[in-house]
């Protein structure tokens, strides 16, 4: 897994990688998929908020 940050115009952009998958294999695609969904809806979700209360503070 990698994570990169890269400036882009007046902010940030945060690109993550997450590689290393056999893709014949069916049960690492399978996990693959599975943490898919887990990167969109949980983990992303809680790097936002994470970094909406680091903006807020003083």
């Amino acid at each position: 897994m990698t994570w990169t940050l890269e400036q882009e115009g007046r902010g940030t952009r945060l690109f993550l990688v997450h590689e290393g998958f056999d893709p014949d294999d069916p049960a690492q695609l399978m996990a693959r998929k599975i943490m898919d969904g887990g990167w969109s809806s949980h983990a992303m979700r809680a790097l936002g908020k994470a970094l909406e209360r680091l903006v807020k503070q003083p």
